[in-house]
């Protein structure tokens, strides 16, 4: 990893982005690319992860019931429910992701749960920039640790 890079780490329900920053100015000049620090850019509360099953079938707007994202779910198709939820934030997820490689740029180093990444990577826009992929929950880890990780 080299100063400029980006690291992020990432579930269904948030997304955390840190950029590698020199530590020293040795660092800054390239020759101790051992010696940088992550520092925290973007965090992300992906929103729709975390609503009730009823929110996302519908929604009430001004006294108009209306569809949420979920406009299958309204047709009856309600056996297939929990899938279309997965879908549905899977692909939120790989839309934020997008943005924030697009908005920072830089060589990108990610980390996603086993269960969802080759889901999210599959529809990632960005997936050429990523340089490593780690298949490992590693949101609640520490950034000083993430660094080891990559």
């Amino acid at each position: 990893m080299k100063v400029g890079d980006l690291v992020i780490v990432a579930s269904l329900g948030e997304i955390k982005a840190y950029k590698a920053s020199p530590r020293t100015l040795e660092a800054e000049a390239g020759l101790r690319a051992n010696e940088i620090k992550l520092d925290l850019v973007k965090s992300i509360d992906v929103v729709e992860a975390h609503k009730k099953l009823s929110d996302l079938i519908t929604g009430i707007d001004e006294g108009i019931k209306k569809a949420g994202f979920l406009n299958r779910a309204t047709s009856g198709e309600n056996h297939n429910l929990k899938d279309e939820i997965y879908k549905e934030a899977v692909k939120i997820v790989a839309q934020d992701l997008d943005s924030v490689i697009d908005e920072i740029g830089g060589r990108v180093f990610l980390a996603l749960p086993a269960t969802i990444a080759n889901n999210v990577t599959e529809k990632l826009k960005n997936s050429n920039k990523i340089v490593k992929l780690i298949k490992k929950d590693l949101l609640k880890t520490d950034k000083n640790k993430l660094i080891e990780e990559f």
